[in-house]
């Protein structure tokens, strides 16, 4: 856990900062730059709420407190967020809460429909002043609105926590002004801190919670019907490591392990446990693995994918978001980890592979720290190190 309070804590935060503003002090270059940037915010966030107050605006009960949650992310971003949106449900059990994510079908396998809770269609965002708070969740927790005299009024005890979460916010302003650009920033941090990824979002929004926190979906997900894809008990899953929704031209993202080992390793897993099924399960843009029994790969809708996991005896992948949909499913992982760092997303309940081959190069260089080494070589040199006999090993072991 991160002493936020420390004088250690407080001088990393502003050397970083420091850092991002050193170079633009005598560029005129960079204070172009970032004045283009700070225009483009005003005209794509400013203006387009703006316009949503206009023609979007949401019909909400006036004795109801209501919250709009922007979870940005994917599957595993989702998987992970919502830790901090059950701590917050919490707080307020009688609060409407509005979920705008970028995968509202993530979204859907976490909660369920009903008067408290909404999952918004994918699109324009929703008006975030027609709401009593609006908060926006990714390596942060940034409130972009509040009606405080709402929240006093419907929800008073909760008004402490509030408070103490704009004035943890105004702290780090800095890096919270323009969470697009500087969350990547916030993250270097945390890996450098050896937290993980959820301390941001606990400090920053005031709530309570484990950030180790695990559990399970509800009875309707875990409990479809999957007997259409041909599953045979027992029967182990495995996962390329990318995500479905990765597209950075044809390049293999450096997570990924090389599809050769792939092959190995379930030629070698078959001749232990031949009586075990070896289903691929993955989005239409993962490779197909010659030596797995059932293939799934772009098969199965992403509401059954955690059924079709939860009946696994062991789940193979490299860090995606299969792997952390694992915090709430009872599989667990055996997960083989590269650039980004066992630190920040290592599940305790799973067994977590890694290696120091070279350092963590997650959010060093925007989107091309997926596919580009900064140090020069075609593949991950973290990644290259997992050796088959290992992840053998430690799937036999589990197993036994």
């Amino acid at each position: 856990m991160i002493d936020w309070k420390s004088n250690q804590t407080r001088l990393a935060l502003k050397e970083i900062e420091s850092y991002a503003q050193m170079y633009g002090r005598g560029s005129r270059v960079v204070r172009t730059a970032y004045a283009y940037r700070h225009l483009r915010n005003f005209i794509y966030y400013d203006l387009q709420q703006r316009w949503a107050g206009l023609f979007h605006r949401p019909k909400l009960a006036q004795d109801k407190l209501h919250v709009l949650l922007h979870l940005r992310g994917g599957l595993g971003d989702c998987a992970s967020h919502w830790v901090a949106v059950r701590a917050l449900r919490h707080q307020l059990p009688q609060a409407v809460f509005h979920y705008f994510t970028d995968s509202p079908q993530a979204a859907h396998l976490f909660t369920q429909e009903d008067a408290l809770n909404q999952i918004l269609p994918a699109g324009k965002m929703p008006y975030r002043r027609a709401y009593d708070m609006a908060c926006e969740l990714c390596i942060s927790w940034k409130t972009v609105h509040v009606n405080k005299a709402r929240v006093e009024k419907l929800a008073p005890q909760f008004m402490p926590i509030l408070q103490t979460s704009l004035a943890r916010q105004q702290e780090l302003s800095f890096f919270l002004k323009d969470n697009y650009l500087l969350d990547d920033a916030l993250g270097r941090f945390l890996y450098h801190q050896k937290a993980k990824w959820l301390e941001a979002q606990r400090y920053l929004s005031a709530l309570e919670f484990d950030v180790s926190q695990t559990g399970l979906l509800p009875d309707k997900i875990l409990q479809r019907d999957i007997c259409k894809y041909g599953l045979k008990a027992p029967y182990i899953t495995v996962h390329s490591g990318i995500n479905a929704a990765f597209n950075i031209g044809a390049k293999t993202p450096l997570k990924c392990w090389p599809a050769e080992k792939w092959e190995e390793f379930l030629i070698r897993f078959k001749q232990q446990f031949p009586h075990i099924q070896i289903v691929q399960v993955g989005g239409k843009n993962s490779p197909h693995f010659a030596n797995s029994d059932l293939c799934l790969v772009g098969k199965t809708s992403l509401e059954d994918l955690p059924a079709i996991l939860q009946g696994s005896r062991l789940h193979i992948d490299g860090e995606s978001g299969l792997a952390q949909l694992t915090r709430w499913l009872n599989t667990k992982a055996v997960v083989l980890f590269a650039n980004t760092a066992p630190s920040l997303f290592a599940l305790e309940k799973n067994i977590n592979l890694s290696s120091d081959q070279c350092g963590h190069c997650m959010w060093l260089e925007g989107p091309s720290w997926h596919t580009d080494c900064l140090l020069g070589y075609s593949a991950c040199a973290n990644m290259q190190a997992h050796r088959v006999e290992e992840v053998l090993e430690a799937v036999c072991k589990e197993l036994a």
